[in-house]
């Protein structure tokens, strides 16, 4: 399985996140410096997630989130807006900055061997929650390689319309993935 789950994660890596202060002014930033023109903005995203933790015990979190391209890389902007999360502590710890990186899995069987993989390698999750929105689903987990890697790596899968949206977000169009 090793071998199969690694060939798996390493087609998946599609994102890196930076924990900022302020959306608008990361996302101006990014679209001055970097050409990311197109946005989209989720306040309150984690407000309807459930099954939310927070190293192991169960998660308070709040937090908002924009999301753009860079080519084929997802840029995510993460605001820390309360509770205990793994945004606030990087904040605590090190300030604004790059967080995560992300790997997509392709569907919900994908996602729990990839989950299997990082928990039998002995890696834990940090924090974790599920959306249930309009238009799909999304499962995500942040893994604690910050002692590996310096940050922490998220698994996560998206499904339904969702896909279809990020997709058109992927190619420039101002579409909500969200509501």
């Amino acid at each position: 399985m090793q071998n199969s789950i690694n060939s798996i994660l390493s087609k998946r890596f599609d994102q890196i996140c930076f924990v900022v202060e302020d959306l608008q002014q990361a996302m101006d930033f990014f679209t001055q410096t970097n050409g990311v023109e197109v946005w989209n903005v989720a306040e309150g995203l984690s407000q309807s997630q459930t099954e939310k933790e927070y190293f192991g015990e169960p998660g308070d979190f709040q937090f908002s989130c924009a999301y753009g391209f860079a080519g084929e890389t997802l840029i995510e902007l993460a605001r820390h807006d309360g509770g205990r999360s793994v945004y606030k502590d990087w904040l605590d710890e090190k300030g604004k900055g790059p967080h995560h990186i992300g790997f997509r899995q392709k569907d919900a069987d994908e996602y729990a061997l990839a989950e299997k993989h990082y928990q039998d390698l002995g890696i834990k999750k940090a924090m974790a929650g599920f959306f249930e929105g309009p238009f799909g689903n999304c499962r995500w987990a942040y893994f604690d390689t910050r002692e590996q890697l310096g940050c922490y790596t998220e698994l996560y899968y998206v499904d339904g319309e969702l896909n279809d949206r990020m997709a058109e977000l992927k190619s420039g169009k101002n579409v909500s993935i969200t509501d």
